[in-house]
């Protein structure tokens, strides 16, 4: 089912719905114009992605949040130290987990085609990668002695980090919430 913003208020909304569920105004087909919920670019009801940021405006999930766990407040142990969680990558707006295998150094991104034997380390056909404009070797994250990189291997529709797109032949650094687009899928990077 698509889901929209209410152009009053923001909130998600499922296309077709006659009132928003949270300010109440109406929704009547033509009186608004439909808005991407993550960037509030107009779109149109057939779109798969918002040409704006890559959004997918179909089966929407919220995002998965990591909750700490609570402590005792009566508790007097020493607080167990928490293991920091593996690098991944983040598939925006639902917030699944790709994890990075901390046992290689290189991890190729793109999307499995077995016809022309292509086949990444992390796969993005899941979450929208054909039509999404994902090469089948698109980008590359490597892990190196000051952190992790990213470089662009000669996509089609390129690869940008915090909007900026990286050019070909070069590397730019990651750092912890770094938002990375492939084409129109949309993906942010986690080391903590």
């Amino acid at each position: 089912m698509s889901m929209f913003s209410c152009p009053n208020c923001g909130t998600l909304v499922s296309e077709g719905a006659a009132f928003c569920d949270s300010c109440g105004i109406s929704l009547a087909a033509g009186a608004f114009p439909l808005l991407c919920p993550n960037c509030r670019a107009e779109v149109q009801s057939h779109d798969l992605y918002c040409d704006n940021c890559g959004y997918s405006l179909r089966d929407p999930r919220p995002p998965m949040i990591e909750e700490p766990a609570a402590m005792d407040a009566d508790s007097e142990e020493e607080p167990a130290e928490i293991e920091q969680p593996a690098p991944r990558l983040l598939v925006l707006p639902a917030g699944t987990a790709l994890m990075l295998d901390p046992d290689k150094d290189r991890h190729v991104i793109g999307r499995i085609d077995p016809a022309s034997g292509s086949f990444p380390d992390i796969d993005l056909v899941p979450f929208g990668g054909e039509e999404g404009g994902v090469s089948r070797r698109h980008a590359q994250i490597a892990r190196t002695e000051q952190g992790f990189v990213i470089e662009d291997l000669n996509s089609v529709n390129y690869t940008f980090v915090n909007k900026h797109k990286i050019l070909r032949g070069t590397v730019q650094e990651l750092k912890d919430g770094d938002e990375i687009r492939l084409g129109r899928v949309l993906l942010r990077f986690r080391i903590g």
